[in-house]
């Protein structure tokens, strides 16, 4: 009976405690309707973010060199002949100093000035000391073997037009025998290099140009040096 009497009275102990616990605990449907009437209050946080792996950014290209601009040059010319002389005198007036200087050109020349051939070497040498009386300075007898031995070379020339204003001047000095004729060759004439030449330079080789019969100014890439 005893043992029956303690266990009776630790039951009712114990379920005296649970009663009393259950009513301590929060309501579960309470805590909701107070979540409710406090809603407003409620902030919904969203998950982190998650940042993209940085990309790789590539180096910068390099730039490509610019090349230096070339420098210009002007080249007044082809020059033979007694005109060479006359050329020199004009370009030294320029007062130029050590940007010009003369050069050798190879060219094909298609036309010559010339005294016809005559019938001996006498003949064409009294010719040269005829050419001498009148001002002429250049001039080169030919006496190779062939068609034109004994003939008299005055001047060669590119152009037609050039061979003919040269053979006019000659014309003003009493030579009446040159003509112009066809004689395809190629040659070594004498040009002026000029570097960088301002606009009042280029103005004043327009004008030689005009002077001197056949000549060309053309623009070129300046030579190393």
């Amino acid at each position: 009976m005893r043992t029956l009497f303690i266990l009776l009275v630790a039951a009712n102990v114990a379920f005296g405690a649970y009663v009393y616990l259950k009513e301590k605990a929060p309501n579960p449907d309470a805590q909701l309707v107070k979540a409710q009437l406090n809603a407003d209050q409620i902030r919904i946080v969203p998950p982190p973010e998650r940042k993209p792996a940085p990309a790789s950014v590539p180096a910068p290209a390099a730039e490509p060199a610019v090349p230096a601009p070339a420098v210009a040059c002007v080249e007044w010319g082809t020059f033979g002949g007694g005109e060479l002389a006359r050329a020199q005198i004009a370009i030294d007036r320029l007062a130029l100093g050590d940007r010009v200087r003369r050069i050798e050109v190879p060219v094909t020349v298609d036309f010559w000035v010339y005294i016809p051939p005559m019938r001996s070497r006498p003949e064409m040498e009294r010719k040269v000391n005829e050419l001498i009386n009148l001002g002429v300075g250049e001039y080169y007898p030919v006496l190779e073997p062939g068609r034109w031995r004994y003939a008299i070379s005055l001047g060669i020339f590119r152009s037609e037009e050039g061979a003919k204003k040269f053979l006019a001047t000659l014309r003003k000095k009493g030579i009446r025998s040159a003509v112009v004729g066809n004689r395809e060759q190629r040659v070594s004439q004498s040009a002026f290099l000029l570097r960088t030449p301002s606009v009042e330079e280029s103005a004043s080789l327009v004008v030689l140009k005009s002077e001197f019969a056949g000549t060309e100014l053309r623009a070129v890439e300046c030579p190393a040096g």
